[in-house]
C-alpha cells in the first residue's frame, strides 16, 4: 500500500534517463554516479573474462534484446526486465574484495536490490519492487536447481516475481559475459524453467490450497505445500513503514485495537532510540499483544517493523495463538516524509532506517 502525494514522481526519471523509447539510454545513463562506479569495478576472469561491471551490463543488454523470451513480453515486463538487468550488479562496486587471489562480490545482490530502491524510490511502486525482485533473485536460476530445496526454492520466488522473468534475465546474465564455462550455467537455467513448469509457478505465482496452508508451508521447511484447513480465528495486522508514511492515520481508520510503540513511548516519556529504557516497551508491547490474541481479538501491531526479521519476531511469538497474519507495508516518498517528520527524526537517522528497509513479501504472512 503507498500512501502520499509524491509516489509516482520518478517516472519521467525513468522514462526520460534511463529508457527511451524502450531502450536503454546509454548516454545518460553513464553519466550516473552508480554506472561510473560500475566502470572501475573488475570482475573475476574465469567467469567475467570481458572486465568491469559496465561493460558486463551492456553486454547483458545487447543479449536480452535478441531473446525470444523477451520479445514476447508485453511493454510492462519489458520495462521491468530490462531494468533488472540493468542493475543485477549495481551492488559489485560496494562489495567487491580479493580473497585468496580470486575477485569476489559477496552479498552483492542483496545490496544492489537495495541501491535499485533508492534509486527507483519515487518510480510506481509495483514496478519497482519487480525489478528489486529480479535484482535480488538473478543468481537464482542459475545455482538453486543444485541444492536439495530447488522446488522450494522456486516456489518462493513466484511469490513476489514471475519465474519467467527471472529466467529472462538469468538467462541474458549468463549470455552477456565472457566465459569457458558458460554452457553448464545456461543447462542450470534452462533446468530452473522446467522445474517451474514441472510446478504450475513458471509464468504465475504458486497457487496454494488457501491461505493459511501458504502460511504454514512458508513457515516451515516443506519442500512441497500442504493442504491444511484454516482454523483461524482472529487477525493481527502488522503495519509496516518509514516513521512519517502514514502508518498512524491508516490505524485510526479501523474501529480495532492498537498496540503501538510510539503511543507507549509517549506514555511513558521514552525517547525514540533509548536503549536503556526500549526494552520495557517492547516487553509491554508484547504483553498487551498476548492478552488481546488469548481473547481472540483482532488487532493491529502499529511500528516500523522495517526487516523481516523484525517482522518475524512479532510472528513468531504470537503463531502459538493461531491467528492470521496480515502485513500492511505503507510508504510516501522521501521528500513526503521528511516533511511530517523534519522536527522529530534527523536527516541521517531516517536515512539509516532507509538503508534497513527490506520491503515485506508474500510468503512472510
Amino acid at each position: 500500500m503507498n500512501t502520499g502525494p509524491k509516489i509516482g514522481g520518478g517516472q519521467s526519471f525513468i522514462m526520460n534517463t534511463l529508457i527511451n523509447n524502450g531502450l536503454p539510454n546509454w548516454q545518460e545513463i553513464e553519466k550516473q554516479i552508480w554506472a561510473i562506479n560500475m566502470k572501475s569495478c573488475l570482475q573475476e576472469p574465469d567467469y567475467h573474462a570481458e572486465g568491469d561491471v559496465y561493460t558486463h551490463t551492456v553486454m547483458v543488454i545487447d543479449e536480452l534484446l535478441k531473446l525470444d523470451d523477451f520479445k514476447v513480453l508485453n511493454d510492462s515486463d519489458k520495462e521491468v526486465v530490462l531494468l533488472g538487468c540493468l542493475f543485477h550488479d549495481v551492488g559489485k562496486p560496494k562489495t567487491t574484495i580479493i580473497e585468496d587471489g580470486k575477485i569476489r562480490s559477496p552479498g552483492h545482490s542483496k545490496l544492489s536490490e537495495k541501491l535499485a530502491r533508492e534509486i527507483l524510490w519515487d518510480w510506481e511502486f509495483t514496478k519497482r519492487e519487480q525489478v528489486c525482485s529480479l535484482v535480488r533473485l538473478h543468481g537464482l536460476p542459475v545455482w538453486s536447481i543444485e541444492k536439495e530445496d530447488a522446488v522450494r526454492g522456486l516456489i518462493l520466488s513466484s511469490l513476489r516475481i514471475k519465474n519467467n522473468l527471472l529466467y529472462t534475465v538469468a538467462k541474458a546474465d549468463m549470455l552477456g559475459r565472457t566465459c569457458n564455462m558458460i554452457d553448464p550455467l545456461i543447462f542450470n537455467v534452462e533446468l530452473f524453467k522446467e522445474l517451474c513448469l514441472e510446478n504450475q509457478c513458471f509464468y504465475n505465482e504458486k497457487e496454494f490450497y488457501n491461505s493459511h496452508s501458504k502460511f504454514k508451508y512458508c513457515q516451515s521447511n516443506d519442500i512441497f505445500p500442504p493442504q491444511i484447513y484454516d482454523s483461524t480465528e482472529f487477525e493481527v495486522t502488522i503495519l509496516c513503514g518509514l516513521p512519517g508514511s502514514g502508518k498512524d492515520t491508516f490505524a485510526l481508520s479501523f474501529e480495532l485495537p492498537i498496540v503501538s510503540l510510539d503511543d507507549l513511548r509517549e506514555k511513558y516519556k521514552v525517547k525514540r532510540g533509548d536503549k536503556k529504557l526500549e526494552g520495557r516497551i517492547i516487553r509491554e508491547a508484547y504483553e498487551l499483544a498476548r492478552q488481546y490474541c488469548r481473547k481472540k481479538q483482532s488487532f493491529i501491531w502499529n511500528s516500523t517493523n522495517l526487516t523481516f526479521d523484525m517482522r518475524a519476531k512479532v510472528i513468531n511469538v504470537l503463531k502459538v495463538y493461531n491467528p492470521r497474519f496480515k502485513i500492511v507495508y505503507i510508504e510516501a516518498s522521501m521528500e513526503t516524509i521528511a516533511e511530517r517528520r523534519r522536527d522529530e527524526i534527523d536527516s541521517f537517522s531516517l536515512d539509516k532506517m532507509f538503508r534497513l528497509l527490506e520491503i515485506p513479501q508474500k510468503y512472510e504472512a
